[in-house]
């Protein structure tokens, strides 16, 4: 039995996040390690799937990936803006450098996981 001190894992509210991504295996990834930080997850595969989670869950952060089809990133967003909700989101993408949606994190894939982990958590603290 060792004497150093163990931290224990930092736990956040159990804040409810939506992952957004046309790409199962990408979904799986951030969904694991969203988990491990103590949040609860949902799934969507595109836009139009993660308007009815938004729907039907209390949903606190929407992670979603920029380029989707039937309903990208940036679409999901403003469709989202326009009908009042103001969730706070985190985009992310290979092929844009940023958005310019006002509100709206941006992460740049491939992600680092400590950036990603970081803007999600620095996005439900200013909600």
């Amino acid at each position: 039995m060792d004497s150093y001190p163990h931290e224990a894992p930092e736990i956040h509210p159990a804040a409810t996040v939506l992952v957004v991504d046309d790409e199962p295996a990408i979904r799986e990834v951030i969904a694991t390690l969203l988990e491990d930080e103590g949040y609860l997850v949902r799934h969507a595969k595109d836009g139009l799937e993660a308007l009815d989670a938004i729907n039907d869950d209390q949903i606190d952060l929407i992670v979603s990936d920029v380029v989707m089809p039937r309903l990208d990133g940036a679409s999901l967003v403003r469709k989202l803006r326009r009908r009042g909700h103001l969730t706070p989101v985190v985009l992310m993408s290979a092929v844009y450098a940023d958005v310019d949606l006002p509100g709206v994190r941006f992460v740049p894939k491939p992600f680092e996981i400590d950036r990603l982990l970081g803007t999600v958590a620095s996005a439900l603290g200013s909600a």
